[in-house]
């Protein structure tokens, strides 16, 4: 009622001087305006005021009857929103004309927002959802507006009896005030039934079952959430719908649903009316305009036969697009044709049958004119293009094109979130193609200090470029991997120093070649001195698939020993080989795919070649399924490895390096060269003391990733097992050394991959003794 008084009041004042001047002469008469001027402007532009009234000096207006330019000039001001209080008076009226003078009164600005009571709505969301900064026009006006759009995000979170107060408080500062909110967020919601009526194949708890987040709760549910939240509702009635149509109901409708609020109790009750309609089951399915590949192929791809239930979720995903790249679609995706479309038209057949005519148009086969690479600020441009299977003059491959964005996430130069690869049309026949990446650093700089109990104190410090350049070392960017690492321990009781270098695409080929320089001193219950070096060598396959490869290395080195294996100095020379198959999509937190790789190690004394002789052979496999999904994005898979690795003789008298056998237990950060990680336990509690000739782990771990971007990070639960033998004889499968318990891994540049893990050992870790109970260990590298 006080905007429309303000608005009146100048009105008013325009209709008194138009009775005046009724009074005064018998003629209307109009009059040039001389000039115009602003009174009570603080924030706005006295030239802008003037320009949005529209009246200007030089315009001729009408002072008896008021002319409509006045009326029009106070509604452009009102519009803006600024002011609370406008009007338009005249000043004087001299030969030259009239003078006006437009009064304004502004609306303070906002100088902060201050919130309290809020709990369950953080205040970053409030203020999102107001969508006010600091120097914002604040009226009555905003300020309902806040209040509304803030019990509107309350109503989504559950909450429907939240209240809210807004005021507008006065500061210090003239024409500054605070808008105040203050929340009651009344009572939080918990789901206390869930009924359904008209459901007849189906029972209540069946369809309820749909529910990803609607749950009713029992006391000894402890894990499950009960709290009700509107917006999750919505979506679990979607999820509802959905379970009707893949059961074939595909005309089931949810008629209406009620929900009844308890206050006293803090609960809610859910009563949903459905009709279920009829079950329906496939009759016949034909595809028209087809000319590339025959109906029975396409038939194969659908996967559906006559008298299968129709499920309209499977159809649809068969035909369009589905996670193994099995469909319809992606045998014209993978072929060129990106524009093709299907258009399905589903025929009812009495009683319960459907007969589907899918039309389709094939379009034109599109060919690859040009791949660009957009948002590389380091990695040289070759370095990504040598990764992709797309090539410019190919015809677009969708497969392909999804192979080639997995290789660049495993590079791990980038960001795998923002791997998004962009089609963009040239012609009627030709695309061009983009992938962007974000540039993140891989480099990592390490320096640590700790306590391990066979070394005392211990220290490392090393450096590794992961994205280096031998021609441009300053810059980078060039794929190569440079490692520098040196390690100490109490007393000189061991000692490391190593320094390596890796070609991974020597001459633009998928070939491989490195070299490792290494010295290591040991004192523990054995004395060893080695010094040495190893190149290696490898290449991808194309056969069976371009997933294999195949890496050999040959190490020389000279050993210096005190062992109750080994006692006297010698060289040893060996050559190993491994096999292996590769198609993990990303090297920290994988979310698909599989590893598995064999490899053998043979120290050539038995040929002369050096005085040690053995031959050591391992096994593993590694595998990870995606369990959920969270903003299209996998966040929680599966994964599950197993290990497996013997070393024997190859002669009578053969000879053991200690740091070739098999120690297991802890985080392997002890020192010891060959140290199995098992979490749970102690650093080399489990096997023999002087080290085992067979060794075999398993692991399952449940991870979810809570941030990939810009510091990579998930958290695991874990189960495993492993033990380690003297030998075959001694080996019994089922005596393994049980561990479960939590973890955290973070990918922290630039020191690399550490971690937490808390683990509890469920056997003793010899063959006697109490249970290892519970450890916590630190972690450095991928476990």
């Amino acid at each position: 009622m006080l905007l429309k008084a303000n608005r009146l009041f100048p009105i008013i004042i325009l209709l008194f001087i138009n009775c005046l001047f009724g009074f005064a002469q018998q003629d209307a008469k109009s009059y040039v305006i001389a000039g115009i001027q602003v009174e009570g402007s603080k924030f706005a532009d006295e030239e802008t005021i003037i320009a949005l009234s529209g009246l200007k000096p030089g315009d001729r207006i009408n002072i008896q009857p008021i002319d409509q330019k006045f009326q029009i000039a106070m509604k452009n001001l009102w519009n803006r929103k600024q002011f609370s209080d406008v009007e338009i008076v005249i000043d004087k009226i001299t030969p030259l004309g009239v003078f006006l003078k437009i009064k304004v009164k502004e609306f303070t600005r906002l100088s902060e927002i201050i919130i309290e009571g809020n709990k369950e709505v953080s205040r970053e969301e409030i203020i999102k959802v107001i969508a006010k900064v600091k120097g914002d026009v604040l009226t009555p006006y905003e300020l309902y507006l806040a209040k509304q759009a803030i019990k509107k995000k309350y109503t989504e979170e559950g909450l429907l009896f939240a209240k809210i107060d807004a005021e507008i408080e006065p500061t210090d500062t003239s024409y500054y005030s605070k808008m105040v909110l203050t929340i009651d967020e009344g009572t939080e919601f918990h789901t206390a039934s869930i009924d359904f009526v008209g459901n007849k194949d189906f029972s209540n708890k069946e369809l309820a079952g749909t529910f990803d987040e609607t749950h009713t709760k029992h006391w000894w549910q402890f894990w499950r959430s009960s709290k009700f939240d509107t917006k999750e509702y919505e979506k679990d009635k979607e999820l509802l719908k959905s379970f009707f149509k893949k059961e074939g109901y595909v005309d089931a409708e949810i008629l209406r649903d009620s929900l009844i609020y308890d206050e006293k109790n803090s609960e809610v009750h859910i009563m949903l009316w459905v009709d279920e309609g009829k079950k329906y089951y496939i009759r016949n399915i034909e595809f028209d305009g087809n000319t590339v590949y025959p109906a029975s192929l396409l038939l194969s791809r659908l996967d559906f036969k006559k008298g299968d239930v129709y499920d309209q979720d499977k159809f649809e995903k068969n035909l369009n697009g589905n996670e193994d790249q099995t469909d319809a679609l992606s045998l014209y995706a993978d072929n060129g044709y990106l524009s093709i479309r299907f258009i399905p038209d589903e025929v009812r057949i009495n009683p319960d049958s459907v007969d589907i005519k899918i039309k389709v148009y094939e379009n034109q086969r599109l060919k690859i004119r040009r791949i660009e690479i957009a948002g590389n600020t380091k990695t040289k441009d070759k370095v990504i293009r040598r990764e992709l299977y797309t090539r410019p003059g190919d015809y677009f491959d969708r497969s392909a094109v999804i192979r080639s964005v997995r290789a660049l996430g495993v590079m791990n130069y980038f960001n795998p979130e923002a791997l998004k690869p962009d089609v963009k049309p040239v012609d009627e026949s030709n695309i061009d193609l983009i992938y962007r990446v974000e540039e993140r650093s891989t480099d990592m700089v390490n320096a640590s200090i700790g306590f391990a109990g066979s070394f005392g104190l211990t220290g490392s410090v090393g450096l590794t470029f992961n994205n280096f350049s031998i021609t441009e070392p300053l810059s980078g960017g060039g794929g190569q991997i440079f490692n520098i690492q040196a390690e100490f321990g109490q007393a000189n009781r061991y000692q490391t120093f190593a320094i390596g270098f890796t070609e991974p695409w020597l001459n633009d080929e998928p070939t491989t070649v490195g070299f490792n320089l290494f010295y290591r001193n040991i004192q523990y219950f054995y004395n060893q001195k080695s010094i040495g070096g190893s190149v290696n060598v490898g290449r991808r396959f194309r056969w069976p698939d371009d997933y294999f490869r195949g890496d050999l290395r040959l190490r020389i080195q000279s050993n210096q020993a005190d062992t109750i294996y080994l006692t006297r100095p010698g060289m040893e020379v060996t050559l190993g080989q491994t096999i292996s198959r590769i198609s993990l999509n990303h090297p920290f937190f994988p979310t698909y795919g599989s590893r598995f790789s064999f490899s053998t190690d043979f120290a050539m004394g038995s040929l002369g070649l050096g005085i040690i002789d053995y031959l050591k052979n391992e096994l593993k496999f590694e595998m990870v399924h995606p369990l959920m999904k969270i903003d299209e994005n996998d966040r929680m898979v599966l994964y599950l490895s197993s290990n497996i690795g013997y070393i024997t003789g190859v002669r009578n008298d053969t000879t053991y390096p200690p740091m070739e056998l098999y120690y297991m237990g802890g985080s392997g950060l002890s020192g010891y060269f060959g140290t199995i990680p098992l979490r749970g336990y102690q650093d080399n509690s489990i096997g023999p003391r002087y080290g085992g000739r067979l060794m075999a782990k398993y692991t399952a771990e449940l991870r979810f990733a809570i941030s990939m971007n810009p510091m990579p990070v998930y958290v695991y639960g874990f189960a495993e097992a492993g033990n380690v033998w003297y030998s075959l004889k001694q080996a019994d499968p089922f005596n393994l050394k049980r561990t479960a318990g939590v973890g955290l891994q973070i990918n922290l540049a630039p020191i690399g991959i550490i971690g937490f893990s808390y683990g509890y050992g469920f056997d003793p870790p010899g063959v006697m003794g109490e249970k290892s109970g519970w450890k916590f260990l630190f972690h450095l590298g991928q476990q």
